[in-house]
């Protein structure tokens, strides 16, 4: 038995039903409220095979944006990119006055240090 960190309620599901006709029944299983307009698949949705793969390919990427969304961890690119930066500022921060800064950027180098 495998035990996992999510109920089987919250683990979408799509069955993928052939008809007679040579289209296809989808019938969507899980977490209905959330997962039922996970566009572009709808319950009960009949498509042909020629358009089967695209609409299940991109409704499983709309489905795993939105669980990705609804986690209490997530947070969005640029929130994660300003915290990069302010943590790179912070660790290779020059504490020093601006005349300081200056100053010791445009001083001479002595001749000892340059010799090898």
């Amino acid at each position: 038995m495998l035990l996992s960190s999510s109920s089987e309620k919250d683990v979408p599901i799509i069955f993928i039903h052939p008809l007679k006709t040579g289209l296809f029944r989808i019938k969507l299983h899980g977490a209905m409220s959330k997962f039922n307009m996970v566009i572009p698949l709808v319950d009960n949705m009949v498509v042909s095979r020629r358009s089967l793969g695209f609409l299940v390919r991109q409704t499983v990427i709309n489905a795993c944006r939105r669980k990705r969304l609804e986690s209490d961890s997530y947070s969005p690119p640029h929130v994660r990119r300003k915290q990069k930066i302010s943590e790179i500022v912070n660790r290779y921060r020059n504490k020093q006055l601006e005349p300081e800064f200056y100053t010791s950027l445009f001083q001479e180098v002595g001749e000892s240090s340059l010799k090898p």
